[in-house]
């Protein structure tokens, strides 16, 4: 594998990895606001269902995908740590000057990324403006 081809892999990794961290960790109100009420089981049903299924069938099956987060939630706990330890044993195999370059490349594209979306908001504000 070229180092190019590494460095794009570990900044998709990294990327990927802050995605779950934050996707996967619910504020101190959410969790108080889950735990405080009691309210009837609901969730998304999957495409098509809400045209087919009765009241107590969504009901039912909201509370089968209530059933099933707990376990999903402990095993994407679990992917993130594996993801970790991948991560750390990938780096552990660079050199110290990969390991530097690795770093300039993932600061590149945070920069990169930076602009992007800097320059998407300007031209949405500009259209805007224009549709006024």
């Amino acid at each position: 594998m070229t180092s190019k081809t590494l460095a794009v892999t570990l900044i998709a990794l990294f990327g990927f990895l802050g995605a779950v961290t934050t996707f996967s960790k619910l504020s101190a109100q959410d969790a108080a606001e889950a735990t405080a009420k009691p309210a009837e089981p609901s969730g998304r049903l999957p495409t098509y269902y809400g045209e087919i299924v009765t009241q107590d069938q969504r009901l039912k099956i909201y509370e089968i995908q209530s059933g099933y987060s707990t376990k999903i939630d402990q095993l994407k706990a679990e992917i993130e740590k594996l993801e970790t330890a991948m991560k750390k044993d990938m780096e552990a195999v660079l050199t110290k000057p990969q390991l530097e370059r690795l770093k300039e490349l993932a600061q590149e594209d945070e920069l990169r990324r930076q602009k992007n979306e800097a320059a998407k908001r300007a031209a949405e504000k500009a259209a805007a403006a224009n549709d006024s």
